[in-house]
């Protein structure tokens, strides 16, 4: 499959019936429109001083902070073994310390992921305490829930919604009638909250670049994609990786739809990066050129689901972790050990790592992005 060559769309596919009920127009977004810009001035400008302050003094700060709520999930992806650890939830009052420990060190914006956030019943109290501290809050979730508990997203300032493609693909990666959950949720989504969708590159799904950009380009979101990155705690990989060659190609697609100005929210310089990714079946590596240096517990860490705190989640399960449920955060992040490793293949950490090491066009594209 060459870079120039046309993917079936949402209306040309042979599975076009499948999506009868996703409307050819919207009305203009409610979302986008009222209120503040999806990303604050004042958290950019701190973002930036911050950023400054790493690198000419080495200051650590807390400026990202990725929190998994639940292990519980909805769904059940082929490539995804979260559901099965089972971890003990920190409660809301954990977690309402957390944030207020970690905004005190300078995070700007919180990350809630999991398993499905919107298992939590108390997702909507986390999230009005976060934005009560000033924290621009986001959420990755599979968008099953979104119609039924669309009052617990009240306050938050963007979603990222998981879609691997067309109702064939998507069930295939991540179990069936997922699809058709999926869509409602993101349907519902439209005019009411800001979001994009994330679509994981599988054996499942390499057909289906052009599909998810002509549902975006009709219901005006943005995309991101990335490629089977999880460790092996978190993840099952090997059976639905893509041949090299054949994932290659599709990232090379991506890199000429993006030049082209197909709504795709990542980078020039991540799809380039995972464009010159030597082996996809490595997650992470000592160094590559061009690559960004990471700051993976510098300037932006994770926390666990029992609290454990880690560089980011690519490390969980794999050594042992502070715990900011028993030492607090600020004890937890000072224990915190750099990542060991110069660069990966998660698109989000890239996409951090250029941002934080001040590369103006990532920051351009991304300001641009978030206030789209």
């Amino acid at each position: 499959m060459s870079a120039d060559r046309r993917q079936p769309t949402a209306d040309s596919r042979p599975h076009a019936s499948t999506d009868r009920e996703v409307p050819a127009r919207f009305p203009p977004s409610t979302a986008a429109g009222k209120g503040e810009p999806a990303i604050r001035v004042a958290n950019i400008a701190r973002l930036i001083s911050a950023s400054l302050a790493h690198r000419l003094r080495g200051t650590r700060r807390p400026l990202n902070l990725m929190l998994g709520l639940t292990d519980r999930c909805t769904g059940g992806c082929a490539y995804c073994a979260i559901p099965a650890r089972s971890r003990p939830e920190m409660s809301l009052p954990q977690v309402r310390r957390l944030l207020a420990e970690a905004r005190a060190m300078g995070c700007q914006r919180l990350g809630l992921w999991g398993g499905e956030p919107l298992c939590r019943e108390d997702l909507g109290d986390i999230i009005r305490h976060a934005q009560d501290l000033g924290l621009w809050v986001t959420v990755d979730t599979n968008a099953h829930l979104i119609p039924e508990r669309d009052d617990a997203l009240a306050g938050v300032d963007h979603l990222n919604i998981s879609l691997d493609g067309d109702r064939a693909a998507h069930d295939a990666a991540r179990g069936p009638g997922s699809f058709d959950r999926t869509l409602r949720g993101l349907v519902h989504a439209v005019g009411r909250h800001r979001f994009w969708t994330i679509t994981v590159l599988s054996k499942a799904n390499l057909d289906q670049v052009d599909w998810v950009l002509d549902l975006a380009r009709r219901l005006r979101f943005l995309t991101n994609f990335q490629v089977l990155h999880h460790n092996d705690q978190l993840g099952r990989n090997d059976a639905l990786r893509p041949d090299d060659r054949e994932l290659r190609e599709v990232v090379a697609l991506l890199v000429a739809r993006k030049r082209e100005g197909a709504p795709i929210a990542s980078s020039p310089r991540l799809l380039q990066h995972l464009l010159q990714w030597p082996d996809y079946a490595r997650n992470r590596g000592p160094a590559l050129a061009g690559a960004p240096r990471c700051l993976a517990g510098a300037l932006y860490c994770n926390v666990d689901v029992d609290g454990r705190l880690y560089p980011c989640s690519l490390f969980i399960d794999e050594s042992v972790a502070p715990s900011v449920v028993e030492q607090g955060f600020a004890a937890a992040f000072a224990a915190l050990e750099p990542a060991p490793c110069g660069v990966c293949s998660a698109t989000c950490f890239t996409e951090y790592n250029l941002l934080f090491g001040l590369d103006w066009q990532t920051g351009w594209n991304w300001v641009r992005a978030l206030r789209r």
